[in-house]
């Protein structure tokens, strides 16, 4: 019996698989934006540490309770934090002058402390506010000042919004890491995503995607705490009440109608807490989730090693009586098996080829040749699959940010210089495809008309070329224009590498000319028309040489016209083999 990778083994190659055949309706519901996000602390590793804020917190009591002074208000307090790590305060008493970390007992506090932190954040000194432990003990504005740049899985989700795949997103996180992704990708264009945090924010502009932070935002606390700081949602008192305060009832009105009407996938959330289980059972009571539910995607899919206690109680709120008759078959439905990071960079490669084969058909259809799409389809999968094998952990982090950050960044300079013929105004934004999902990207005559689906024509091609051992595809050598979109070089002894660039029209070619892209005189440039190919005739023709290039001969532009290739190949064999002679690397 084949074993299946845990959460931890799986390769981001081995999830496109899964979205290829037994989550392959869960695939297609995510990219046609069917699914809801749901955010938990599990994505955003590189927010402050829970253990650092434990210890904050508890030496700010400690000091304080060893304090002649102010001893009375916060030894209780104290006590308090030890009862709830198990530790008696009599037999500690005597190290109440040192710091946390240099107790024997420090990581038998912290580890108990941790799974209980929000009953940490109940602990109550007199004379104080009802946050006081998070607000001033731990200084909450201050352990999330100057935070990191986003991580792999802020920066899909911000992809998914773009090209959107998603519409709404629930997040129990008090960090800003999905809005500075979605900032940053977008080129800070405002108005992209609609931020949640009071309620009176439903009533504003909507935008691409909704964020609803319904525990609370610290971006927003630190700007305004007399208006945002009450939102901020973590001790066990305030999620037991947050369903039932009114001043939360607009946005629990909100989450409860996104549980019913939207399937949900989970990121880094256990749903353990309380108020969320009753959203569930709420949004079942308004309109239950089928079980079987085929032919749709299931409601629920948790990317996790295993399904945690709170995610089984909302499958039990969910399906009632069809989950103790089959469970085994819902827990099977439902356990992506693979953590956030991989599945949110497996779901933003399978969309944008998803997006590129569909741009490709119609363009092809158009022409009559929708069978041609269909025969290339192989080797654009085939080149997918081979980017998903580079989405490996770097060294340094031990996580995929830097790949996903080089990926964005080579996406972006390939669109660009095919739509406009330049390099990206913004090499930090985003290129995006279309804002509309596969399918209703038929209905996009914009995209349609940049001609989108001859670069997805180019790639299939080249990477047949690549896969038949005939050129080898790299990224370009530098950032510089002349280096192109990518680095092709032939499988020879003597061979060079060329910069590669692909085009959608001679305008786009010229404009890369007149700055001086092809300044090394032996680009490659791939045209998606039949433009260069008309004005300039039989000159522009790939070079052919007798006698190897790299011995004898000096090399000069190749100029290949897809326009010209298409319109006389009525097959993707025919079409494969002409554009590999026009190629002549």
């Amino acid at each position: 019996m084949k074993v299946c990778p845990t959460a931890h083994e799986i390769t981001v190659e081995e999830v496109l698989s899964k979205f290829e055949n037994d989550f392959s309706l869960v695939a297609e519901a995510i990219e046609n934006g069917e699914f809801a996000f749901w955010i938990g602390s599990g994505i955003s590793r590189r927010a402050p540490s829970l253990g650092n804020l434990i210890e904050a917190a508890f030496d700010y009591i400690r000091e304080r309770a060893n304090d002649p002074v102010t001893t009375a208000s916060f030894s209780p307090a104290l006590e308090e934090a030890l009862n709830l790590a198990e530790v008696d305060p009599t037999q500690v008493r005597d190290q109440y002058d040192l710091p946390l970390r240099s107790w024997p007992e420090y990581r038998q506090i912290i580890d108990r402390l941790w799974n209980k932190y929000s009953r940490v954040l109940d602990i109550r000194v007199a004379g104080r506010d009802a946050d006081f432990v998070l607000w001033d003990a731990i200084d909450i504005r201050r352990a999330f000042e100057n935070p990191a740049p986003p991580a792999a899985e802020h920066l899909c989700i911000a992809i998914l919004v773009l090209e959107g795949a998603v519409k709404d997103i629930a997040s129990a996180n008090w960090d800003g890491f999905i809005e500075a992704a979605v900032d940053r990708l977008s080129n800070r264009l405002p108005g992209v995503m609609q931020i949640v945090v009071d309620p009176n924010q439903l009533r504003g502009p909507a935008g691409r995607a909704r964020l609803l932070k319904f525990h609370g935002c610290i971006e927003h606390a630190n700007r305004e705490p007399a208006v945002f700081r009450r939102y901020l949602t973590g001790s066990y008192t305030q999620i037991m009440d947050w369903p039932e305060k009114a001043e939360f009832a607009a946005m629990c009105n909100v989450i409860v109608g996104l549980a019913t009407g939207h399937k949900t996938l989970v990121l880094g959330l256990s749903i353990q807490d309380t108020n969320l289980q009753t959203l569930f059972a709420r949004a079942k009571a308004t309109h239950a989730w089928p079980w079987p539910c085929a032919p749709d995607a299931p409601a629920h899919i948790f990317c996790e090693d295993q399904i945690q206690q709170g995610q089984r109680d909302v499958l039990r709120l969910s399906y009632g009586d069809a989950y103790s008759d089959n469970s085994s078959a819902i827990h099977e439905a439902t356990l992506l098996r693979a953590w956030g990071e991989k599945v949110l960079i497996a779901l933003v490669i399978k969309l944008l080829f998803d997006k590129l084969f569909r741009l490709m058909e119609l363009g092809l259809t158009s022409l009559g040749k929708e069978s041609v799409a269909a025969e290339l389809r192989p080797s654009l999968k085939a080149l997918r699959d081979d980017i998903a094998k580079r989405a490996i952990p770097s060294e340094e982090s031990n996580d995929r940010t830097a790949f996903v950050n080089r990926a964005i960044s080579l996406w972006s300079r390939m669109l660009s210089m095919f739509r406009t013929g330049s390099l990206p105004a913004n090499e930090e934004a985003y290129e995006v495809v279309s804002s509309l999902t596969p399918k209703l990207i038929s209905g996009d005559q914009n995209v349609q008309a940049m001609g989108l689906g001859r670069l997805g024509v180019a790639l299939s091609l080249l990477q047949h070329g690549r896969s038949a051992g005939l050129w080898s595809l790299d990224v370009p050598e530098s950032y510089d224009l002349t280096s192109g979109a990518l680095t092709a070089r032939a499988v020879r002894e003597d061979a060079m590498n060329r910069p590669l660039f692909v085009v959608k029209s001679a305008t786009d070619a010229i404009s890369l000319q007149s700055q001086g892209a092809f300044a090394n005189s032996n680009a490659i440039i791939v045209h998606g028309d039949d433009t260069w190919h008309q004005i300039m005739g039989s000159a522009v023709t790939s070079r052919r040489v007798s006698t190897p290039p790299g011995r004898t001969g000096q090399i000069e532009e190749t100029h290949v016209s897809l326009g010209n290739l298409i319109s006389r190949c009525d097959d993707a064999e025919t079409l494969q083999r002409q554009f590999i002679a026009e190629m002549m690397l």
